[in-house]
């Protein structure tokens, strides 16, 4: 919006041609008074005629003109909306703003920011080449692989394995499952999944938005473009991508080709998949299903390993061992040296009736309080000696 700033007119020869405000004046002639008016446009301003008639037919097919509701020049007024009265507000040039709140990846989503090493690329087909698995089995074992996050984004995804292996990697491991579709292939998707006997517990990891293209503003209304990127996300380290749409069709009687990558290259699909959720909108599956949506229903999250016990801390000396937090399910013995050795007489003293000979130690049966206390009081003394310099007596 540089006030100095003035749009050069590019030639159709370079390559950085793109927008052209005759073909945008065209296609509305198109859609206002019909073909005949679209061509007399098009040799008024010596323009080629740029669409296809299967275009054409796209074109008349999607078109949708503004509500009324919307324009806020036409709420005051009680006449019929005119869509031949231009209103001087062209929202071609205008971007759309919403204040809408953005939605979150509320189940989890693998953090970024980091280098994801060397890109590394393989490349499958239908049919497959060279003994390669085909390309609905690489598919399949990414997901049943998958251990954190499953993204997908698709133009249809109705193919009942693929859909199985989603649900099975959301509700038996606890993995959070995306899926952004195309508006229209969206109905597709929901007669599907009806067919797998969907409950509760198998949304409690999903999440389903559709999408549509950026589609081309005009000034009584627009053309709604169609989603056709393709890919899936895996664990925020492999991304699938190609040709391949997730229907039965697409496996066995189309040709295709799917390309897997790793590496930092998954970082852009990242990227890009987060932006298009920002852009979605919301599919509510409980009420598609007609499932009654459990209140209060704590955030899915992955099986946690079992935290690591420590084994309690052994009192230790350079020759004897135990374990404080073993004493009652281990039989404490100290050594027999332990109490012939004078320098335990200090605990033992004569109390125990010693008369210098071994044999005399083997009567001893002391109770567990007494012996325990024993072994603490030997296990304290002996680690003092052992640090007392031999020099001193």
């Amino acid at each position: 919006m540089d006030d100095g700033h003035v749009n050069e007119k590019i030639p159709e020869s370079k390559p950085e041609f793109y927008y052209s405000e005759e073909q945008r004046a065209a296609l509305e002639q198109l859609l206002r008074n019909g073909d005949g008016a679209f061509k007399t446009r098009l040799r008024e301003d010596n323009v080629k005629d740029f669409l296809s008639a299967r275009e054409v037919r796209w074109v008349r097919k999607s078109f949708q003109e503004y509500d009324a509701e919307s324009d806020p020049e036409s709420c005051d007024s009680a006449s019929p909306p005119d869509s031949n009265r231009d209103s001087g507000v062209h929202s071609t040039y205008w971007p759309e703003r919403s204040d809408a709140e953005v939605p979150s990846l509320d189940i989890g989503w693998p953090g970024g920011g980091f280098y994801r090493g060397v890109t590394r690329v393989s490349v499958y087909t239908h049919p497959p080449k060279e003994k390669s698995p085909h390309v609905k089995e690489v598919v399949r074992r990414l997901i049943q692989e998958s251990s954190k996050v499953v993204a997908v984004v698709m133009d249809h995804l109705t193919d009942l394995q693929i859909l199985q292996d989603l649900l099975d990697a959301g509700t038996r491991r606890g993995v959070a499952v995306y899926i952004l579709l195309e508006a229209q292939g969206l109905p597709h998707f929901l007669d599907m999944m009806n067919r797998l006997q969907i409950t509760a517990l198998h949304l409690r990891n999903l999440r389903v938005r559709s999408v549509h293209g950026p589609g081309l503003a005009l000034s009584f209304g627009k053309l709604s473009g169609p989603l056709c990127s393709k890919y899936m996300l895996v664990d925020g380290e492999k991304v699938m991508f190609g040709s391949y749409s997730f229907t039965w069709c697409s496996s066995r009687v189309e040709r295709n080709m799917i390309t897997v990558m790793t590496g930092q290259v998954v970082d852009f699909y990242d990227s890009d998949f987060r932006e298009l959720y920002a852009m979605s909108r919301e599919v509510d599956l409980y009420r598609e299903f007609n499932i009654n949506k459990p209140a209060g229903v704590p955030l899915p999250m992955c099986k946690a390993e079992a935290p690591n016990v420590l084994p309690p801390v052994p009192i230790t000396t350079s020759r004897f061992q135990v374990s404080i937090g073993d004493h009652k399910q281990v039989n404490l013995k100290v050594p027999v040296h332990k109490y012939h050795n004078p320098k335990y007489s200090l605990v033992v003293g004569n109390n125990l009736g010693l008369t210098g000979s071994l044999q005399d130690l083997s009567s001893i049966r002391d109770s567990p309080e007494e012996e325990l206390y024993s072994v603490l009081s030997f296990c304290l003394l002996d680690t003092l000696y052992s640090d007392w310099p031999e020099n001193v007596s």
